[in-house]
């Protein structure tokens, strides 16, 4: 059974505890001394529930979870596990898994391009039940850190479910606006194209199309979850978590629709990128090739007239104006050969 808010066991202080909110009935957040809470003093029989935020990093976390907190042993591994994989299960009324986030640096760079801060991908693990949300991750995570501060702020969380879909709602609202970025920067990029200038438009694209790739495959397995999770406890809609996995999945539905059409957009560009720089290579292979014409009979002429061997004009004093006539001569006519048949004719803007 999940461990109520008003009903923990007696203990000073949590190691490996990063931080521990009590939300009263209406939803406000109040801080808890994370070195010295102890459930059994005044006040902690008021309604409401308990979010505990604990740092998989330190080694005293497994202990503190397996001796402390009274939850069955497929929700103390959900916590302590380090599977790098979204999961989200229901049993028995409580609810356990790991959801995906950004990793977070200590830094609120919430404000900053996607482009700018290109982040890792991050793991939240969590149990919820009716009156407890216990977390825990290795790293920072960006979404955690912005509902942790909305909270302290005086948002209202009235349920663990509402938090917790107010943290995978943040999640996708970063993906929403990265793309809203990155569909800007293909339109520069596409621009840059139309202008000719593909050199560096094919740096920048490759690029894009990283960051897309980098935002697409979290968000798919994100998604992936919530969709396969409503599916499977359509029958348990009772549950408030089931509501909102469909909820967050027809969001997440919605931002992977706009990541796929960015894709798709960027593809096509990176083709179009590819044809024109294929065009441009067989243009100058093209030219060339007339050059290479042009040349061979000079050089055979020139090369007939260094023979050790007499030949004709040899002792002449306009030998050499005779073999460079010659040899202007024999491009002409290769050249006139080439226009004949077509080979020497270059397409304009081909």
């Amino acid at each position: 059974m999940p461990l109520p808010a008003h009903d923990i066991p007696p203990f000073k202080g949590l190691p490996g505890l990063v931080w521990a909110l009590r939300f009263d009935a209406e939803g406000r957040a109040e801080r808890l001394d994370v070195d010295a809470i102890d459930a059994a003093e005044p006040g902690a029989e008021r309604p409401g529930w308990l979010w505990l935020h604990f740092n998989q990093g330190d080694a005293r976390t497994a202990r503190v979870i397996e001796q402390q907190l009274d939850l069955p042993d497929s929700a103390k591994e959900a916590l302590l596990t380090h599977d790098a994989h979204a999961n989200l299960y229901l049993e028995d009324g409580l609810a356990h898994g790991a959801l995906v986030d950004w990793q977070h640096g200590g830094v609120d760079n919430s404000q900053l391009s996607y482009a700018r801060c290109e982040q890792d991908v991050g793991w939240l693990h969590f149990v919820m039940g009716e009156h407890l949300l216990v977390t825990a991750r290795r790293q920072g995570l960006r979404s955690v850190e912005q509902a942790r501060r909305h909270a302290a702020a005086g948002g209202l969380y009235e349920a663990p479910e509402q938090l917790l879909e107010a943290i995978v709602e943040r999640f996708g609202a970063s993906i929403a606006h990265a793309t809203l970025e990155l569909d800007s920067e293909l339109a520069r990029i596409e621009a840059r194209v139309h202008g000719q200038d593909t050199g560096a438009a094919r740096r920048e694209l490759a690029l894009l199309r990283r960051q897309a790739v980098h935002m697409h495959r979290p968000l798919s397995a994100q998604r992936r979850v919530l969709r396969q999770f409503e599916q499977r406890h359509r029958a348990q809609r009772q549950h408030p978590l089931v509501a909102t996995a469909l909820h967050l999945s027809q969001q997440f539905d919605e931002v992977d629709s706009e990541v796929g059409a960015l894709q798709a957009r960027a593809r096509l560009l990176h083709e179009e990128v590819a044809a024109k720089l294929t065009e441009a290579t067989n243009r100058h292979l093209h030219t060339l090739s007339i050059l290479t014409a042009l040349l061979v009979p000079p050089t055979l002429v020139v090369g007939a007239f260094g023979m050790n061997m007499d030949l004709p004009f040899a002792h002449q004093p306009h030998a050499f104006a005779v073999v460079t006539g010659l040899c202007v001569l024999s491009s002409i006519t290769v050249y006139l050969l080439l226009r004949r048949i077509g080979v020497a004719r270059v397409r304009a803007g081909g």
